[in-house]
């Protein structure tokens, strides 16, 4: 029913942005493909918001990034930190250079600080939908029984 399609990642960014049919095919490209039985649409926007983890190690944060090297877009320098997963081919399609970013040799102490920090922000990733469970903001209350009944004769 709809001839366009547009997916916003976190913070309002543009993941993709074309025809409904071809979205599939697009995501499909990043490896990542719909599970049987699922809404494409929902599947989509669970791993927009971070829910659902693609199989093909895409991270959401990266998709913006990659919808933005898709069409030749120059990615900014505050998103060249999001490029680092890609490869270099895809760098060379960015105007900033996101491949000189990747090409610094680190010491020993830099990359076991990287392993430490992606370590840690993985387990958080895992913990965060377990642990952080969203409570009741509304402060409404449940009348009892007891008063339930009083409403229940009250009609």
């Amino acid at each position: 029913m709809f001839d366009d399609l547009i997916l916003l990642a976190k913070g309002g960014l543009t993941a993709y942005h074309g025809s409904a049919k071809k979205v599939e095919e697009y995501f499909a490209g990043l490896g990542i493909t719909v599970p049987e039985r699922v809404n494409p649409p929902d599947y989509f926007i669970d791993i927009l918001e971070g829910i659902a983890k693609p199989k093909s190690g895409v991270n959401y944060k990266q998709l913006p990034v990659r919808w933005m090297l898709h069409n030749g877009y120059p990615v900014p320098m505050d998103m060249l930190q999001n490029t680092d997963g890609l490869g270099a081919s895809s760098g060379e399609n960015s105007a900033h250079g996101a491949s000189e970013v990747g090409s610094e040799t680190g010491s020993l102490a830099g990359d076991f600080w990287h392993d430490l920090k992606s370590n840690v922000e993985s387990e958080k990733d895992n913990l965060k939908p377990n642990v952080l469970k969203s409570g009741d903001l509304s402060e409404r209350r449940s009348p009892g029984v007891y008063q339930q009944y009083r409403y229940f004769l009250g009609r």
